[in-house]
């Protein structure tokens, strides 16, 4: 306890405690790097398990506190770069959704997660996008559940339905496997983690299709390196195992004693995990990676992992 204490100190105190962020492991944002439509190459046939897809925790958590942010670049900058997997965590507050990182909004809402990312998907319609959407913090003053409320945006809100209706894959009857890239191209994904009240909004956050890493406790400093072994564990099994599940390891975490930051770029004489990930990804030559969910994800972050996608077949 005391360990934790000092290192949290530490790491707000001491000037340059926390490691450098110009580099390619992990940066001040993503404007350096553009791979927007690295997706339009691939097979139609080839399933969304078999790519290897970088992705961002609580991708809309940037200009906020130093505990909850978790990015630097701006939704489009990160699509641009290739990031085609998204962290959105909506508060159900008055019958909308504000987004949020616990209990901190990140002034942004639904509707404009939604028009950015159509946005993207119009400009570049061999892509698809992969977006996890759960129910963050303490729902207020709503007439109606959070699955009719999200029903609301996608078929009602005159801001988003029509956005929804072209933009947003919807399984016939249920999903029970990932799709193929021909399926969604041009498509949003929801990976459903709530009540959907019997509706299949995309892909069960809980489908045996899925198999998921998100240990994000590290109580401190010390603990960064059992975080990446754990994620790297996984990033072995997703190498090595399963090849129709649909693979997603967050290298994220955040503690008491070790904040995103610190925790994705390192911090004094501790190794950050975007730094442990890099050497991995550029060590090795697996067939996929699965889906990478990052803090702070620099340059050669991102592109370590979108050329493992070379290996991608029909």
């Amino acid at each position: 306890m005391v360990l934790t204490a000092l290192a949290a100190l530490l790491i707000v105190l001491v000037p340059g405690a926390t490691a450098a962020w110009a580099d390619g492991r992990h940066s001040e944002g993503l404007g350096a790097v553009s791979h927007p439509d690295w997706m339009a190459s691939l097979p139609d046939a080839a399933p969304l398990a078999a790519l290897s897809i970088p992705g961002t925790h609580d991708t809309m958590a940037r200009n906020v506190t130093f505990v909850a942010e978790t990015q630097k670049s701006p939704l489009p900058e990160q699509l641009n770069a290739g990031v085609r997997a998204l962290d959105i965590r909506a508060r159900h507050f008055h019958d909308h959704f504000t987004i949020h990182h616990g209990a901190v909004y990140l002034n942004a809402n639904f509707t404009d997660v939604l028009r950015q990312t159509t946005d993207f998907l119009k400009a570049h319609p061999g892509e698809a996008v992969l977006m996890r959407l759960n129910e963050e913090h303490t729902a207020a003053y709503n007439t109606r559940t959070f699955a009719q409320t999200l029903r609301w945006y996608l078929e009602q809100n005159p801001d988003t339905a029509g956005l929804a209706r072209d933009h947003l894959w919807r399984p016939l009857h249920g999903a029970q496997s990932a799709p193929t890239l021909g399926e969604v191209r041009g498509k949003i994904v929801l990976l459903q983690e709530f009540d959907g009240e019997g509706t299949d909004f995309g892909l069960s956050y809980w489908s045996p299709a899925m198999n998921i890493q998100d240990a994000y406790d590290v109580p401190s400093l010390f603990h960064i390196k059992g975080k990446w072994e754990t994620a790297r564990g996984h990033l072995e099994d997703a190498a090595t195992r399963d090849p129709g599940k649909l693979y997603i390891t967050f290298l994220s975490g955040v503690g008491p004693g070790a904040y995103p930051h610190a925790v994705a770029a390192g911090a004094l004489w501790f190794t950050g995990v975007n730094h442990y990930a890099l050497h991995h990804f550029q060590g090795r030559d697996v067939w996929r990676t699965g889906v990478v969910m990052m803090d702070y994800p620099g340059p050669d972050l991102v592109e370590a992992v979108l050329r493992y996608n070379r290996h991608v077949q029909s």
